[in-house]
């Protein structure tokens, strides 16, 4: 992959260096006007509203394969996965069929279940594109990209391209994760493959039946029970579920000194606030909720005992204005345990006015606890001076770790380290095309007049290809005299990625 020199970008950066990333903090101590505290009984439902398919508790011994045959073009991009397949079988390997066939696209998806538990390394080969995605859990709504291949390879030919090989990936004996395959083939012969290496070392080419079983299609779709807005003060160990808000003026959920609070599979919409807004909160767990066209979609502050957890939800359009247009942001979040992990996030453009997609104002995480951000897709941002992917150590905070986030045409920038000491920014992907106002993928410096330069940061391994408004390739910035964060050398500026690290849509609207 080739690299930038990073002397050449200093110009196009430093043009709208002031305005890469703006404070956006608000302090907030009250209940939203207008808002009562709700009754608990009212707002404890039970769990899980939202239906996901439950797979076999162990393998059966096939995966499903799907074909739309007649379809032109080389890449996965092309095959129309909404419309029903010319043909479905099932397969008992995780390999296509070797053969001559033309102009055909397919998907392979189902369950695989390790056998032991450790760290585990996928391989993806075919002809001709190809692209390998497994999920967290067996949730399809929770699938990462690990490898892909943009053209051909020959039958069983893993080592062609670095981007066939995934990362080291833990996973659990006997748990059944999701995984699919994609694949396009235009001309000639055709295959595809997928293979892995188990934590003893040894190697199954391709992955064999054994370890599989076929995709279950879902038997229901969501469906919430109509709520008004939800405030809690002094409250815990509640469960919020199964609720469909419309937030009007005001929060949909707002909590306030409350632990132990769980908020899960609810529907938050239409709010000139945000969806979710935790004040003194600590324990409080926001998962597997839809938050669509509100002002932001979680801002938690002034949490001193940790614990504020945001993970696998859905983030569609936020609305702003400034300073709220985060789809996360913590406000003075201090402590162990809090994580921002593997959310959704898209905004369209000219139909909502974000910042920057996750924001961590005065926040700080432990040496041995850093608050995490890892795993979150981002897609579309801007057109604002201020929008972008991730923001981290706005106006100061420390023990932060960003990894393996992906971001697709983010905003003004992707991410940018802004103050604050121990940061780490490690294993993303950040990719934008030239937009009117793009800027650069990756940024190092100190934001606020007379702050002290961010100290002991890690940038390493990143792939990033940011093409600015001039429409020159502009990965990165780090300000003069700011120090040079470990690993700075050791990321691929202008990395051979573009807008296929996540699909076209991510967030379903509901």
């Amino acid at each position: 992959m080739r690299k930038i020199n990073l002397k050449t970008c200093f110009f196009y950066a430093s043009l709208t260096l002031a305005t890469i990333v703006t404070s956006c903090n608000k302090e907030s101590t009250l209940a939203p006007a207008g808002v009562k505290q709700s009754n608990v009984s009212f707002s404890t439902r039970n769990l899980a509203a939202v239906t996901v398919p439950v797979p076999p508790s162990s393998p059966t011994g096939s995966i499903l394969r799907e074909e739309w045959d007649n379809i032109t073009g080389n890449d996965v991009s092309e095959i129309p996965l909404t419309n029903t397949p010319t043909s479905s079988s099932q397969y008992t390997a995780l390999e296509g069929p070797v053969d001559n066939s033309l102009q055909y696209g397919d998907r392979m998806r189902g369950y695989i279940y390790p056998p032991q538990t450790g760290t585990y390394t996928f391989w993806v080969a075919g002809d001709d594109a190809t692209q390998l995605w497994l999920s967290t859990d067996y949730n399809p709504a929770n699938k990462v990209l690990i490898a892909y291949s943009l053209s051909w390879t020959n039958y069983h030919q893993f080592n062609k391209l670095s981007s066939q090989r995934s990362v080291q990936i833990t996973l659990k004996a006997g748990q059944a994760y999701y995984i699919e395959v994609l694949h396009k083939q235009g001309g000639g012969g055709t295959s595809v493959s997928v293979q892995w290496q188990l934590p003893d070392n040894s190697v199954e080419m391709p992955i064999p039946g054994k370890r599989l079983s076929p995709y279950v299609n879902a038997s229901s779709s969501p469906s919430y029970t109509a709520s008004q807005p939800i405030y809690l003060n002094n409250q815990h160990d509640i469960t919020i579920s199964g609720l469909s808000i419309n937030g009007g003026t005001v929060p949909a959920i707002f909590l306030s000194n409350c632990y132990n609070i769980t908020i899960t599979g609810n529907k938050l919409v239409n709010s000139t606030d945000v969806g979710i807004h935790t004040f003194q909160c600590y324990n409080i767990n926001i998962n597997n909720n839809y938050i669509s066209n509100v002002a932001g979609g979680v801002y938690a502050e002034q949490t001193t005992n940790g614990g504020i957890v945001v993970t696998n939800n859905q983030f569609l359009n936020m609305q702003g204005p400034f300073p709220r247009g985060q789809y996360v942001q913590f406000n003075s979040v201090n402590g162990a345990n809090n994580s921002i992990s593997n959310n959704k996030c898209q905004n369209i453009l000219g139909q909502s006015n974000p910042q920057e997609g996750i924001n961590l104002y005065k926040s700080n995480g432990t040496p041995s606890s850093q608050i995490l951000v890892n795993g979150n897709w981002i897609l579309g941002g801007g057109p604002g001076s201020a929008t972008g992917g991730l923001q981290l150590g706005d106006s100061g905070g420390s023990y932060i770790y960003a990894s393996n986030n992906i971001m697709v045409n983010p905003g003004q920038m992707g991410i940018a380290i802004s103050g604050g000491n121990n940061i780490s920014v490690v294993n993303n992907k950040v990719y934008s095309k030239s937009q009117y106002f793009s800027n650069v993928g990756i940024v190092d410096y100190f934001g606020i007049p007379g702050q002290p330069a961010n100290t002991n940061c890690t940038v390493s391994g990143n792939l990033v290809n940011f093409t600015n408004a001039q429409n020159y390739q502009n990965p990165a910035w780090l300000a003069p005299n700011e120090p040079l964060p470990t690993g700075w050398n050791g990321n691929s500026w202008g990395a051979n990625i573009d807008a296929s690290i996540l699909p076209s849509n991510i967030v379903t609207p509901q």
